[in-house]
C-alpha cells in the first residue's frame, strides 16, 4: 500500500472519529425514537473540505452511524449511512459552483437540506413499517423530525462557518511552509 494511500486512511478514520465524538458530545437534545440533535453534521463539512469524495463519505458514513449504535439509535444506522453519504455527495457537488471560499462553504452548509429531507424520508418509511397509515406517517415525521434536524442543521452549519475559515488557514500554512522547504531544498541542490 502507497503512503499517500494509507495517509488517506489516516486521514479518513481520524475524521470518522472526530464526527463520531462531536455526534456524541453534541448529543444535546434527544427528540424521540432515538433520535437527537448533534452537532456531528459540522465534522462532517470540514470532511468534505480536507478529504476526497470518497474518504470524505466513508468518514462520515461511519462515524455517524457508530455514533447512532452507541447512543442506542440502532433504527437509525442504515438511514444515517445513506443520508450522510448523500449530504457528503451534494456538498461535494455545490462546492464546485464557485471558487470563492466564502461562497463554498456557505454552499457546503447548504446539504443540511439533505439532512432535512432524508432523515424525514426515514422517518416515514419506519412509521410505515411500525404500521401508521401514510397520511399519518407524513404529519407525524413533519412534526417530529423536521424541525429539530433543521436545527441540527443550522447549528453545525454556524459552527462549521466558524471552524471552516480557521482550519482552512492552518492548512493553507501548514501547505505554505511546505512549498516553501520544497523550493529551499531546490534552491540548496542547485548550489
Amino acid at each position: 500500500m502507497s503512503n499517500k494511500k494509507m495517509n488517506m486512511l489516516t486521514k479518513s478514520a481520524l475524521f470518522a472519529a472526530l464526527i463520531y465524538a462531536a455526534t456524541l458530545t453534541g448529543a444535546i437534545a434527544p427528540i424521540g425514537g432515538g433520535a437527537y440533535i448533534h452537532i456531528g453534521d459540522a465534522m462532517i463539512y470540514l470532511a468534505v473540505v480536507l478529504l476526497p469524495t470518497p474518504y470524505a463519505v466513508a468518514s462520515a458514513a461511519v462515524g455517524a452511524a457508530f455514533a447512532d449504535l452507541t447512543l442506542g439509535s440502532l433504527i437509525y444506522v442504515i438511514p444515517t449511512i445513506i443520508v450522510k453519504a448523500l449530504v457528503v455527495l451534494t456538498a461535494k457537488l455545490l462546492m464546485r459552483a464557485s471558487k470563492h471560499i466564502l461562497v463554498q462553504d456557505i454552499l457546503i452548509c447548504l446539504s443540511g437540506i439533505v439532512t432535512i429531507a432524508g432523515y424525514y424520508v426515514s422517518e416515514v418509511v419506519l412509521l410505515i413499517i411500525s404500521g401508521s397509515q401514510l397520511e399519518a406517517a407524513l404529519t407525524t415525521a413533519a412534526v417530529d423530525s423536521v424541525p429539530f434536524n433543521a436545527i441540527q442543521a443550522a447549528v453545525s452549519g454556524l459552527l462549521f462557518l466558524i471552524a471552516g475559515e480557521a482550519v482552512r488557514n492552518i492548512v493553507n500554512k501548514k501547505k505554505n511552509r511546505t512549498d516553501e522547504s520544497d523550493v529551499s531544498q531546490s534552491d540548496d541542490m542547485q548550489d
